[in-house]
């Protein structure tokens, strides 16, 4: 994604050379991100600056070290989950952005089958934890506009298969289903009338559609693009 990124910026502003600034807290993530860049071509005006950290530790160590660097494009995919403090680490990132820069932040709709399932089940499931929470792009639309910050809201279609995870036989279904409903050993651990009351809701149209036998998860995401 980001280096699919790169090359449009890269398209529009050929002459300019670019620094990606990549913040993951995940070795794995980087070290492919990595891999990635070295059997890439025509890379030469990008620099990378790698620091193997989470947004918010991240934001701690500017706001320790004092640094005043803007960012003409910023991106958050599927971060704010691990966000304890929304509105003051989109505040923080939104004063680094320049004058005529963009915020990208793409995270669940809340028209897809995740909104729907915490909305129901959140209290019954570890959806939400002191690490990570089930939060919707409208969710974050909303607080954007309370900040009285101007921004546009874009619907991503997507859809994940699930049909196996009615297969108790199936060793991926069980692993779709337990990343479905966040739950580890899900179909040993969840109370039998749970467990199938979820199964049932899980099929149904709040959640999935079925499409030649198939049942197709609603996985739609939801871009705000920020133009302060």
């Amino acid at each position: 994604m980001d280096l699919h990124m790169l090359r449009k910026i890269q398209e529009k502003h050929p002459e300019v050379h670019i620094m990606n600034d990549v913040v993951d807290p995940s070795s794995d993530h980087i070290g492919k991100y990595k891999e990635l860049v070295s059997k890439s071509q025509n890379l030469e005006n990008v620099s990378f600056n790698w620091n193997q950290m989470s947004s918010q530790e991240y934001e701690q160590q500017m706001k320790e070290k004092n640094d005043n660097k803007k960012w003409d494009f910023i991106h958050m995919i599927q971060v704010l989950y691990y966000i304890q403090n929304l509105e003051e680490t989109l505040t923080f990132f939104l004063k680094h952005l320049e004058q005529n820069g963009r915020m990208l932040l793409i995270l669940i709709s809340g028209n897809s089958g995740w909104a729907s399932i915490d909305k129901k089940y959140g209290t019954c499931l570890p959806l939400h934890n002191d690490t990570c929470a089930v939060i919707s792009s409208h969710f974050i639309k909303d607080i954007i506009q309370k900040m009285g910050i101007k921004c546009q809201h874009y619907d991503l279609p997507s859809v994940i298969d699930i049909t196996t995870c009615f297969n108790e036989d199936s060793e991926e279904g069980t692993l779709l289903l337990d990343f479905v409903t966040q739950t580890l050993n899900f179909s040993k651990s969840a109370p039998p009338s749970l467990k199938a009351e979820i199964m049932k809701y899980l099929r149904g149209p709040e959640c999935s559609t079925v499409k030649d036998e198939k049942i197709m998860f609603n996985n739609n995401l939801g871009a705000i693009v920020i133009e302060p």
